[in-house]
């Protein structure tokens, strides 16, 4: 078949009537099929195109849509090529271009959500088969009637669309950062890999341009170049600030379709698509009211009626009408906000602030309280704790909140000269080390309450605006008690709170009831101070005062946060829960509260709850913590392997997280693997060992027989951590292998006393130990049985287990733990102590643990 020029009027068998339009690359004619009698669109290459890609532009735009078949896309009909010439025959469309229509039309938004619907369909049908148009824009959405009037949306020129199947190499590098500017996503205009999402930002700047009569980047007198730095760099203008009466839900969704990060819009068109329906479903024909927002709003904010299991609401149903069911959580997932996990960083202070003595360390600790209060009014935001180690850099820094899985950085750099200081706010971008929103201004430094007020409140403004929830309330205190609480404040940072200090909390209350940070303050150093002494009075106070807070007009997210953090240290698993599902209820950030939910039930002994919560966690927010939360339940519940091939993960990605490097040494060491272990604990920096990594390397030595060094290793631990009766546990059973009865005695019974009337699981279990070390088995047994009970996994309890029923000379119990825990990988080297090797010639023995462990 002969690919003619137009103006011999024949291409085949299809007559040339018109041209439609013409490009760099092309012309497109109007023409009929004289077979079956209907019209059609040609479109057909220049032979004097200098496009080198052009041919290859339009081979691949025929096979890709020759794939196609969707009401909502032009269809291909027929592929004209002979003598290097190639030309396409497609569906005619008679219509205009989106970009005509909307120059031409003036509809309710309920018409302009169909059309964005029926283009979610075809770029959904395109994307299922693997398709990225790359070129989505106004003029390539082709708008025509229906029968009954209604328009029909279809997407056409898919000339450097994409298959993500496609060898890169098919179109050439001219065509790596095709498009129109204004159209292309972020990492479109930088050349990096597409993906689907990369056509949802085109799509949201289809739909800001419909729905706000605007473009979403003003392109200002600085040409395409600078237009292009403005949709890589620079926030979109805010849509409700285009077009006021855009309902707060569209408003959402078109934020999250112009996130700058693939990772931050939604899934997939489809999504779009059912958010999109549930708003034409339950509008109105005078859509652009403020009832049809107030209505739209309150739908989406109805909570999930149920949960699948405890706190796992994020794939729940909710008990709305059938046909809302899927637009709902559509709607719900495309413009929920991505959320943010903000850290502090320390603050930098330059020049001299006059004043008090310590003038300098409290205007420091006052913005650094006023930039963690910012994260309170932001909606979807949790707050991470974070204190760098000494010496180390704003990179470095940086590298360790990426870690952890922080999003968001908040800094403030001061320069001070006498009373007034000029201070720097940034929002920093730890993925990227890029500095996201920055603001200055002055403030006194003697007039220090009313710069915390600001400080937070323009914090706050350097994040999105549909983050803000409410700003800080301004609650005065006299100049004395002000200090007083920030000298508090600067303790509880510094972990060194006392008694006193609660005290001193305790009538600031009473004199400013309706402060809110002095609850939270004395939330966190009660917490502290109870890690330091375990005197649970200190939590049950602190809840009956965050109990009498809640008729304070406390921030109510605040108010959860510092109720969960004190029952996250109890055992009332019911009222952490509640807390938790109350807290998930105000869109609180959930890789956060998973995290915080499995830490919880590792520490309550529930292995298998711990792992599966933080898999979750992980899944949402892959940060080293995360993953090292999985690490610490796989190893708790022996699954060293799991375990292993976690930690090795971790280190493979963050290899300077040495808390993965310690946990890998504690794997090696119940495996057996000494020399293994010992490498894994001093590959860490001896400045940058706790004592839990220390006592680890003791016991090493303890296994390796060497006992001098182990003893010494156990009291370095005690000098880090007075009291410690694990520690004390362990010197008293190393004493007793060096012969020093004595000495072993009093470490034993030093430990019955520290452990008089104490609960968690360690603690309990060094008490059943000592008891049984001294000989009142009357007393161990029962401990170990409880402890049994509520943890019949820790792998801990089962060789303290083994350990009490072999000096009780209860041989077939003794024998079932060691085998269990032979069974899980703990190597015999565990168990040379003389109250295992008692097994040995005890005829109730199994011949398995006989052969692994005895001589």
């Amino acid at each position: 078949m002969e690919v003619a020029e137009p103006e011999q009027g024949q291409l085949g068998r299809y007559r040339i009537e018109r041209t439609l339009g013409a490009g760099g690359m092309g012309v497109v004619y109007l023409a009929e099929d004289t077979r079956l009698r209907r019209q059609v669109a040609i479109k057909k290459l220049r032979k004097d195109s200098t496009s080198e890609s052009a041919g290859a532009r339009i081979h691949s735009e025929a096979q890709l849509l020759a794939q196609l078949n969707h009401a909502n896309i032009v269809q291909l009909y027929d592929v004209l090529e002979e003598d290097g010439g190639i030309a396409l025959v497609m569906e005619y469309v008679e219509g205009t271009t989106l970009r005509e229509w909307m120059r031409e039309h003036t509809a309710p938004l309920r018409e302009k959500l169909g059309l964005l619907m029926q283009i979610c369909r075809g770029l959904g049908e395109a994307h299922s088969l693997g398709i990225i148009h790359r070129d989505l824009k106004p003029d390539n959405i082709l708008i025509t009637l229906d029968n009954s009037g209604g328009g029909i949306a279809k997407i056409t020129d898919f000339g450097i669309a994409k298959s993500l199947e496609q060898d890169g190499e098919n179109i050439t590098r001219e065509d790596q950062v095709a498009g129109t500017v204004d159209a292309m996503s972020p990492e479109q205009l930088q050349g990096l890999p597409l993906c689907a999402r990369s056509d949802l930002f085109s799509l949201g700047t289809i739909a800001y341009e419909l729905l706000c009569g605007a473009k979403p980047f003003d392109r200002g007198e600085g040409g395409t170049m600078a237009l292009a730095q403005k949709v890589v760099n620079e926030p979109h203008i805010p849509p409700q600030r285009a077009r006021q009466s855009l309902p707060d839900p569209l408003a959402a969704l078109l934020d999250k379709l112009l996130a700058k990060h693939p990772e931050q819009r939604p899934e997939s068109a489809q999504q779009v698509y059912e958010a999109l329906e549930l708003l034409h479903q339950h509008g109105s024909d005078d859509t652009d009211t403020e009832q049809f927002s107030a209505t739209v709003t309150q739908l989406l904010r109805k909570p999930p009626s149920r949960h699948r299991r405890t706190f796992r609401a994020l794939a729940g149903a909710a008990a709305l009408a059938a046909t809302g069911v899927a637009g709902y959580f559509g709607w719900q997932y495309a413009t929920r906000l991505e959320p943010q996990y903000i850290a502090v960083m320390p603050v930098e202070i330059s020049g001299e602030v006059r004043g008090e003595k310590n003038a300098e360390a409290l205007t420091a600790t006052m913005v650094r309280q006023a930039l963690m209060n910012a994260a309170s009014q932001l909606k979807a935001s949790a707050l991470v704790s974070f204190t760098p180690k000494e010496g180390q850099d704003f990179d470095t820094q940086l590298k360790a909140l990426r870690e952890k899985g922080v999003t968001d950085a908040l800094y403030a750099r001061l320069d001070c000269a006498r009373v007034r200081c000029e201070i720097e706010l940034q929002r920093v971008g730890p993925v990227d080390s890029q500095i996201k929103q920055q603001t200055d201004f002055a403030f006194l430094a003697d007039k220090r309450q009313e710069a915390e007020y600001r400080i937070s409140n323009s914090a706050a403004t350097l994040f999105p605006s549909s983050y803000h929830d409410s700003a800080v309330e301004q609650r005065k205190m006299g100049k004395q008690d002000y200090d007083r609480y920030l000298a508090i404040l600067s303790k509880t940072n510094s972990n060194a709170v006392a008694q006193d200090d609660l005290e001193s909390l305790e009538n600031l209350i009473a004199t400013y009831s309706k402060n809110a940070s002095l609850y939270l303050l004395y939330a966190d150093a009660a917490t502290d101070l109870y890690l330091s002494n375990n005197d649970r009075k200190l939590l049950s106070n602190t809840l009956g005062l965050l109990a009498r807070a809640e008729e304070s007009g406390i921030n109510e997210v605040s108010l959860l946060e510092a109720k969960l953090l004190v029952k996250s240290l109890g055992t009332d698993k019911e009222g952490f829960e509640s807390t938790l599902s109350a807290l998930q209820a105000k869109g609180h950030p959930s890789a956060h509260l998973l995290a915080q939910y499995a830490r919880f039930q590792f520490t309550q002994g529930d292995y298998e709850s711990g792992l599966r919560y933080a898999q979750d966690a992980a899944a949402l927010n892959p940060s080293a913590d995360n993953l090292y939360l999985i690490a610490l339940n796989q190893t708790a519940s022996g699954n060293y392997d799991d375990a292993r091939n976690t930690l090795n993960r971790i280190v493979q990605f963050y290899p300077k997280h040495w808390s993965s490097y310690s946990a890998l040494g504690v794997i090696e060491l119940e495996s057996g693997n000494l020399v293994e272990a010992e490498a894994a604990i001093t590959a860490i920096p001896e400045n940058l060992r706790g004592w839990r990594t220390k006592s680890n390397l003791g016991v090493v030595y303890f296994l390796q027989k060497k006992y001098e060094p182990a003893l010494e290793a156990y009291q370095q631990v005690l000098a880090d951590t007075p009291n410690d009766v694990y520690t004390i546990t362990q010197i008293g059973e190393t004493q007793q292998l060096l012969g020093n009865v004595s000495a072993a005695e009093k470490s034993f019974q030093k430990v019955i006393t520290l452990t008089a009337e104490k609960e968690d699981i360690e603690t309990r279990l060094s008490r059943a130990l000592a008891l049984a070390k001294l000989g009142k088995l009357e007393s161990s047994i029962p401990i170990i049985l409880q402890l049994i009970k509520n943890s019949p996994d820790n792998s801990h309890i089962k060789y303290g287990s083994a350990q009490v029923y072999s000096l009780a000379e209860e041989w077939r119990s003794a024998d079932y733990y060691v085998h269990e825990l032979l069974k899980q990988g703990m190597s015999a080297e565990w168990f040379n102590l003389p109250a295992f090797q008692r097994l040995c010639t005890q005829p109730q023995a199994s011949t398995e643990v006989k052969t692994a462990i005895c001589d």
